[in-house]
């Protein structure tokens, strides 16, 4: 929108000047018409190219895999992991330069990911071999149960977030934060990025990022550059609070049930490396934001008072004290029982779910009558209300909220986990590993760095499970364990694609992958830089 009233104004300027009898010549009045036709005529032609280009390649990569020839290049090792590999970074391309080429990055990487697993299939040879088509399952399955995992968590966590803010629930923050920092939008950085290193540690980052997105939404409605800055901020924190727990991200929690770590030493050597990664950044950005934005002065207590501040009433409370206590009953429940967290995360759906659905819950939040449900109050030998009579979901329900939740970051991040399972599976990764091996020697500092800064690219789930293969005989709280646990977590802060709490970002904000890299990435690398330092630190002074 700026753009558009830049570009007005710098041609009523143009106009004006050309209304003031200075005349031009013609030849130079032209010229730069010219040059800009060419250079919009060649650019639109390099990215209908790039365009063409990579969905060439992975749409022949899907028919060679289709129709199983030529089998030379299906059976050799060495170009099937050249072809992957080559494919992967077209998809990483077609991703950055998104806006640009017009193609939506979710359906570019599901794309990529059917066509690696059909190319990959067909070396199994399935149907001409038993043993190939049992290992082709099996490698499948093992993709598979990560992405469930990551579905069936993320969808209940984003429906819990919706059906609170759907309710209500975060106009109780809100009103509190629109209050605190008295009308200025500075402050809400540090607050909203402190309050989620320690959500993410007490929950995890996905749900926290989901959370204090949230309620970044109601407190800078307005100002889209503030929404962005202060998002990055939060991936950073979310990752970083993530690594000091063994619940708050899933490559610690990886560590934690092979053994690799144990709770109290996790807490005692990595909160202050994560504090690290995360107020560097904060530091950084919070002066980048302050140099962007117009100066502000704090506003008079009425001044404030005029502004949108949410009302709060009882079923607001309510709504957030049960879905707060719902979120916090996953890692408790992870902890005492073992379960996984998506059957946590589907439980607190669940439980808030019935909550709101009762004929109490509507009358404290003053739903009106008509849209009530009345299965409560039904009499006996009436005859109860069929399903069709909801065909319209009525304004106090759970599902109304469904309807608003944006699945296209998680579709988009199902196709990572799937490409990048194809990778694994063609054993791309574990080379990559070993080659990160050789190059570092035997030191842990440079081995679990790269591999930090990998986790940019690639998902840090396989590259944590290879890190755990080539060190298996390091003992538990092995100094190796943790700059893994380290590294992972807060290197997948530096892209944007790098974590699933920037995908987060990336689909509830819109922000984009050039865009994140110009203004988050240096700091999200400086504050890696910084959390590896701060734990170096660490062990020479007190290990």
């Amino acid at each position: 929108m700026n753009e558009v009233v830049a570009s007005s104004s710098e041609s009523g300027d143009y106009s004006a000047d050309s209304s003031d009898g200075s005349a031009t010549e013609p030849g130079k009045d032209r010229e730069p018409s010219k040059r800009r036709c060419c250079g919009f005529g060649v650019g639109f032609v390099a990215r209908r190219a790039f365009k063409v280009f990579g969905i060439t390649v992975i749409a022949i990569t899907f028919a060679v895999g289709l129709i199983g020839w030529p089998l030379v290049a299906i059976d050799s090792q060495m170009f099937k992991e050249n072809l992957l590999s080559v494919l992967f970074l077209i998809a990483l391309l077609l991703v950055i330069l998104e806006d640009h080429v017009g193609v939506n990055k979710a359906a570019v990487m599901l794309m990529v990911s059917a066509a690696m697993w059909t190319f990959l299939a067909a070396g199994f040879h399935p149907h001409a071999s038993e043993q190939g088509n049992q290992e082709m399952h099996a490698e499948m399955d093992k993709s598979l149960e990560e992405v469930g995992r990551l579905i069936l968590f993320l969808l209940p966590a984003m429906a819990v977030v919706e059906s609170i803010d759907h309710f209500g629930g975060f106009s109780v923050v809100t009103r509190f934060l629109m209050t605190s920092t008295g009308g200025r939008q500075e402050l809400l950085m540090p607050m909203l990025s402190l309050f989620c290193f320690f959500l993410s540690a007490v929950i995890d980052n996905l749900t926290a990022t989901i959370v204090v997105l949230k309620l970044l939404r109601h407190c800078a409605a307005n100002d889209r550059h503030v929404r962005h800055t202060i998002g990055g901020m939060v991936v950073i924190a979310a990752n970083a609070g993530g690594v000091w727990s063994p619940v708050g991200d899933v490559t610690t929690t990886m560590l934690w049930l092979a053994g690799n770590i144990s709770v109290g030493a996790t807490i005692k050597w990595l909160f202050f490396p994560s504090f690290a990664a995360c107020v560097v950044p904060l530091f950084g950005l919070w002066l980048q934001l302050r140099k962007c934005s117009t100066p502000t002065t704090e506003m008079p207590s009425e001044e404030v008072a005029q502004q949108h501040i949410p009302e709060v009433r009882k079923a607001n409370v309510l709504v957030l004290i049960v879905g707060i206590s719902c979120i916090l009953m996953v890692p408790v429940l992870k902890m005492i029982t073992g379960l996984p967290p998506y059957m946590g995360m589907l439980l607190a759906l669940g439980v808030l779910w019935f909550v709101t659905d009762t004929a109490w819950f509507h009358k404290l939040a003053q739903v009106p009558f008509e849209h009530r449900y009345h299965d409560e109050e039904i009499q006996i030998g009436t005859r109860p209300r069929t399903p069709a009579a909801f065909a319209q979901d009525p304004p106090g329900s759970v599902v109304e909220a469904l309807h608003s939740m944006d699945l296209t970051g998680l579709l988009f991040f199902v196709g990572v986990l799937l490409a990048v399972g194809a990778l694994d599976t063609s054993g791309i990764l574990d080379d990559y590993a070993e080659l990160l091996r050789k190059l570092c020697g035997n030191s842990p500092v440079a081995i679990c760095s790269l591999l930090g800064i990998s986790s940019a690219v690639v998902d840090n789930v396989p590259l944590v499970q290879a890190a755990i293969d080539m060190f298996e005989d390091k003992p538990m709280d092995d100094p190796i364990w943790q700059l893994t646990a380290l590294a992972a977590g807060t290197g997948g802060s530096i892209l944007s694609v790098g974590s699933i709490a920037g995908v987060t970002l990336m689909s509830m904000e819109g922000v984009g992958y050039i865009w994140f890299v110009k203004n988050i990435s240096i700091w999200a690398l400086l504050g890696f830089a910084a959390g590896i330092v701060t734990y170096q630190i660490e062990l020479v002074l007190f290990a």
